[in-house]
């Protein structure tokens, strides 16, 4: 039985964006609703749905109605994460001043430019009646509970809209988008600020510098993801396997939330959701899963702008002057004493897309494919009603998602992948890696690259496809295609990048057969160091070399513990395990050669083995030995006495990294970068929410977070699936209501709707 502790509520403080750290009493809201404490399941009526808990706290929704469906979701989360909830649906409509004071104004005014709320009116009436019942629903529930839990936020939130759910949906959808638009402008830096080779060709021409070798977008720093998917013929049970394991914030507003929705005939879907939304978008349905990884089709660019001095709100086009199109937008902010002050902002847009500024405040134009978009979730919507193979793929032909590889499996047995993005066919003669010229028709878009064109891969004979971020043409074994063979920036995202993630998954789905849900749990949190293959043999050599320079002489407290250091790395497994010593010491010398201006520096993944790089090598183990005994006095360190995961007060060993610039970069994703006071790395982030889902009937999953299902600390479910994540192990995901009875824990029903 669940019990609800004693504990009276408190305040929270919007101290952080990433941050939930208040005691306050976990409870079931008491409006609308009907608290029951039993297992049986009872008759749904039009217009309600159901709440189970299972034991791990995870909500389990049934309703034949959609609206009664998102109510209950609004009030499941708000219940599990009030903070993150109403952070997020303030956040896609610029408002969070409204909540936290100035602190935020840079964020409220971007997503004034970016019009997340313009677009997302525009959009609404165009999304299915159903995915509006289960917003509106949404909305509903998480109104009621803020009437009737009013003390659990430090200040009064206003009544949730519609328009709220799905400008948030597309503001994070379209960060990397906007960060990409950035990334050109600050490219431009060095120049001025100004364009290069306008109107000239390029070496290449309408092709970015990146195609021609570069490893990846500069400024961008690549993402991070796994996934692969089976097919039937690798699997002992002969359907499709795939693996959902997105790499982030294991906590505060970017924290994805689980559910399980079974609404009706037509949508019986669950996994992995935004906070502030009410649909999975990592999720399997008894027709098919998927999931997304960081690293799509180019689809932004920065226009460099020529302004009329006699009217900022003018910009040269065709030798002509043009007026900006101009947009007053009223912030509000809170003041200390619950009063409003208002700043009024002009937002501006050109023909190319919104205005933004570079760090040193030169006005540009960002160009974004599926600027005017907001029907993200419609796609979602859409891929959890798909009952086909061709139904899912027509829903992915939408083409809604900017910047992802997407995987995907259906139960017909078809396993697929395709880079996504709203890429621009973008004309010759210009530097695209760059500013271009928003001065002459001659740089303009010449159209959108259909769907069709974009890099995609169907069951391949290797019987498995992966994207650990890695290009297009190496999901999997036997690819012959190439950037020339796509319009200029379609195969984009890491293109020709060393990543050890996605050579690793590859060389353990290649040798896998017959494989079960413990083969890809063993694969999801593999240990294995890649690069370490490359650097430990120079590490090995150099050592050699020392010791034929030095010959017979002896050896004093400083060789010893050289040579103790070097044995400990060539007899390591390579595996970053928690007991390891050996992935210790090979992350400080990383870390070492990170401190030195050497070929064995930072972000290097093909060493050049020369006499002075091997020294170099060996001048980093001494440098990394001295640095481990100075913090432990000792270099025999277990790897998860450093790497923890922590909730509250409690901590717990980790294996694996997530330090892909230095190459610590295992499929077993951890995160931590920065020691703490008492030298510990702790893990945010990196693989979060990690699921299996093979797609038997009905579907067969398994799941682990880092934490627990409950962002509220006197929960029961704040940490409890943290031992498990610790351990490497997964829990079962009920589907079916005989396989949830056993495991209800708390029910709720609503009624809500017609």
């Amino acid at each position: 039985m669940f019990q609800t502790p004693a504990c009276r509520p408190q305040r929270i403080s919007w101290h952080s964006i990433i941050g939930f750290r208040t005691c306050r009493a976990w409870r079931l809201p008491t409006v609308c609703c009907l608290l029951i404490m039993a297992a049986a399941p009872s008759p749904l009526m039009s217009g309600e749905a159901t709440l189970y808990r299972d034991q791990w706290g995870v909500p389990h929704i049934w309703s034949d109605s959609c609206q009664a469906a998102g109510y209950a979701i609004g009030q499941a989360q708000c219940e599990d994460s009030l903070y993150n909830v109403v952070y997020c649906l303030y956040a896609g409509v610029g408002r969070l001043c409204e909540l936290t004071g100035p602190g935020l104004l840079k964020a409220d005014l971007e997503a004034r430019q970016l019009r997340h709320a313009v677009f997302a009116r525009q959009a609404w009436p165009e999304l299915s009646p159903q995915l509006r019942d289960l917003v509106t629903g949404f909305c509903a529930g998480v109104n009621d509970y803020l009437k009737s839990h009013p003390d659990e936020l430090p200040v009064p939130v206003g009544k949730i809209e519609p328009v709220q759910v799905i400008a948030w949906h597309r503001a994070l959808l379209m960060i990397s988008t906007a960060s990409i638009a950035k990334a050109d402008a600050e490219a431009s830096r060095a120049d001025g600020y100004h364009p290069v080779n306008a109107g000239g060709p390029d070496p290449a021409p309408g092709v970015k510098s990146q195609q021609q070798g570069q490893p990846e977008h500069p400024g961008v720093r690549p993402g991070k993801s796994n996934s692969w998917a089976l097919s039937g013929a690798k699997t002992a049970s002969g359907v499709p396997l795939l693996l959902i394991d997105p790499h982030w914030p294991a906590s505060g507003h970017l924290q994805l939330y689980e559910m399980w929705l079974h609404i009706g005939n037509d949508l019986h879907v669950g996994g992995f959701a935004p906070s502030g939304t009410p649909l999975p978008g990592l999720a399997a349905t008894p027709y098919a899963a998927w999931t997304v990884t960081a690293g799509g089709a180019d689809s932004s660019d920065a226009y460099a702008l020529k302004l009329n001095p006699d009217n900022p709100h003018q910009y040269q086009f065709d030798g002509k002057w043009l007026d900006m199109d101009v947009r007053e937008e009223t912030i509000r902010i809170r003041q200390p004493d619950g009063q409003f002050t208002t700043r009024t902002v002009q937002v501006l847009a050109t023909r190319h897309g919104p205005v933004l500024k570079t760090r040193s405040g030169v006005p540009y134009a960002a160009a974004m494919g599926g600027y005017e978009r907001a029907d993200t979730l419609e796609q979602f919507y859409r891929m959890a009603t798909a009952r086909t193979t061709p139904a899912f793929k027509s829903a992915l032909a939408r083409n809604g998602l900017s910047y992802f590889n997407l995987m995907w499996a259906t139960s017909d047995g078809d396993i697929g992948y395709v880079q996504t993005g709203q890429a621009p066919h973008r004309p010759p003669g210009f530097n695209w890696e760059k500013m271009v010229p928003g001065w002459t028709s001659a740089s303009l878009y010449k159209g959108e690259v259909p769907f069709a064109a974009h890099p995609a891969v169907e069951n391949p004979t290797s019987g498995f496809l992966q994207n650990c971020n890695v290009a297009a043409n190496v999901v999997t074994p036997g690819l012959t295609f190439t950037k020339e063979d796509f319009p200029p920036n379609v195969l984009y995202g890491h293109y020709d990048r060393y990543r050890a993630r996605g050579a690793r998954a590859t060389e353990l789905l290649t040798r896998v057969s017959q494989a079960t849900l413990e083969d890809g749990r063993r694969i999801a949190f593999d240990t294995y160091v890649p690069p370490a293959d490359l650097w430990v043999p120079v590490i090995l050599e150099a050592y050699a070399d020392f010791q034929k320079q030095r010959g017979a002489t002896p050896g004093n407290d400083v060789d010893r513990q050289l040579e103790a250091a070097v044995r400990q790395l060539g007899t390591w497994n390579r595996q970053a395990t928690r007991d390891s010593l050996g992935a210790t010491l090979f992350r400080f010398w990383r870390l070492a050669c990170n401190d030195m201006d050497s070929p064995v520096g930072r972000d290097r993944f093909q060493i050049p083995n020369t006499p002075q790089v091997r020294r170099d090598a060996l001048k980093a183990l001494r440098n990394a030995i001295q640095d481990l005994h100075t913090r432990f006095g000792t270099t025999r360190v277990p790897w998860g006495q450093i790497k923890r995961l922590r909730r509250g007060k409690r901590d717990w060993a980790l294996s694996g990294d997530a330090l892909g610039t230095l190459g610590m970069d295992t499929l077993r994703a951890t995160t931590g970068t920065t020691f703490n006071a008492d030298n510990q790395l702790i893990a945010r982030g990196g693989q979060c929410v990690t699921s299996l889902v093979l797609l038997t009937s009905p579907p067969t999953i398994r799941s682990v977070v880092a934490y627990g299902q409950s962002n509220r600390p006197q929960s029961p479910h704040f940490a409890d699936q943290a031992p498990l994540y610790s351990d490497e192990r997964m829990r079962s995901v009920p589907w079916t209501m005989e396989q949830l009875k056993p495991h209800i824990t708390a029910k709720t029903v609503f009624q809500h709707g017609p």
